[in-house]
């Protein structure tokens, strides 16, 4: 029986490594992110590492559309392209003084071949200030990168959206 268990394990184990693996990549904003072939288990992945920042639990798809040339919220303010530690730094601030704080994808936008990918995040609390609701957008470029798969390059704020 114990053996039948360790099999299973392993089978899992290299099902999930041949899926995604972490790759040090020093282009990426995320060198130590895990990386996939596929954009949309990046995105999820992407997805869950901000939902850990808000304890948010919320669906976390809201549209996924492969293949579009345009990106929503072109309108947009952006503010100046940030890392990960700034970006991090932010949220923690954010869910600090906001309260039920919720992230999702409202657009993930693939140019055709395959190579280039826009994703817009949505973030906004239940919270009110003199009756409206802050938001504000997260916008990151990601580059398909054939030997290691999908990392961050660009990733930008975007409000006024």
């Amino acid at each position: 029986m114990r053996i039948v268990e360790v099999l299973i394990f392993l089978t899992c184990l290299v099902v999930y490594v041949d899926n995604a693996n972490f790759v040090s990549d020093s282009r990426s904003l995320y060198p130590k992110m895990i990386r996939t072939k596929s954009a949309h288990q990046f995105i999820t992945f992407y997805m869950g590492t901000f939902r850990d920042f808000f304890k948010n639990t919320s669906n976390i798809m809201y549209h996924f559309n492969y293949y579009d040339e345009g990106v929503k919220g072109i309108g947009c303010y952006m503010e100046k392209e940030m890392d990960y530690t700034r970006l991090r730094s932010y949220f923690e601030r954010y869910a600090t003084t906001h309260r039920d704080p919720e992230i999702k994808v409202i657009a993930a936008l693939m140019i055709r071949g395959g190579a280039h990918m826009t994703a817009e995040f949505h973030v906004t609390t239940k919270q009110k200030w003199l009756g409206f609701k802050d938001h504000f957008h997260i916008v990151v470029r990601v580059v398909n990168d054939e030997t290691v798969g999908w990392g961050v390059r660009h990733l930008n704020m975007a409000f006024d959206c």
